[in-house]
């Protein structure tokens, strides 16, 4: 083989390992889009967490807001029920523009960090002692509006309890990016709940206090 044969044949090579690795790369971070992003976790830690709530379990009356982004109507379903047996209000999150084409808008939201517009607030956040946060799993992250929501307020001092719905991820996969908007913030044993029948075993893990929880409103299963 002549030298500049084996010149071209190199020179090929390379392209094709470069457009090889640009695709795995691409798939990547798209499957991931928060993969390569630099996330932070400054939430308080968990010595600390358990005193603030071991003090907010504590008293004799808690007010307790459940807020929740759904596009399914699957989280939407949860949350009511953990609204209705925790006698909480209920919040949804809302964007200000609808998703046209969801998976590549929220996709890019969540590999570019941001932050959709939300059209309602809620009034007086300022009352809540404990606040669940409820969302699907999106590309293995929190959606994006749900951080719009956590930033939107001042939470120190309060129980941040986040839960999620999913076909098939943990809510340990959208940790990073759910703790990314909780400085300061007390964020306590998050959940991936599929049915309203765990929500007795997780009431319990979370210790809440027996005269705050009413029983089932739910007949059947959620998923």
């Amino acid at each position: 083989m002549s030298k500049k044969r084996k010149i071209i044949l190199i020179i090929v090579l390379v392209v094709v390992i470069i457009a090889a690795a640009a695709v795995v790369l691409y798939h990547s971070t798209y499957r991931f889009p928060a993969k390569f992003r630099i996330l932070s976790d400054n939430s308080l830690g968990a010595a600390e967490t358990e005193e603030l709530k071991e003090d907010i379990l504590a008293q004799s009356e808690l007010k307790i807001l459940v807020a929740y982004f759904s596009y399914s109507g699957t989280t939407k379903e949860i949350a009511e029920e953990i609204a209705y047996r925790t006698d909480a209000d209920l919040f949804e999150i809302v964007t200000k523009e609808s998703y046209n084409d969801v998976y590549k808008e929220a996709n890019s939201e969540i590999r570019f960090n941001k932050r959709p517009e939300l059209s309602n607030v809620v009034s007086d956040m300022e009352q809540y002692d404990v606040i669940f946060i409820g969302y699907p799993v999106w590309w293995h992250a929190t959606p994006a509006p749900v951080n719009t929501f956590i930033e939107s307020y001042d939470l120190n001092g309060k129980l941040i309890i986040p839960f999620c719905t999913s076909g098939g991820s943990d809510i340990e996969e959208t940790m990073p990016t759910f703790l990314d908007s909780c400085d300061g913030l007390a964020v306590y044993n998050g959940k991936t709940i599929s049915g309203t029948s765990e929500l007795d075993d997780w009431f319990a893990e979370l210790k809440l206090p027996h005269k705050f929880i009413r029983k089932s409103n739910w007949k059947g299963m959620i998923f």
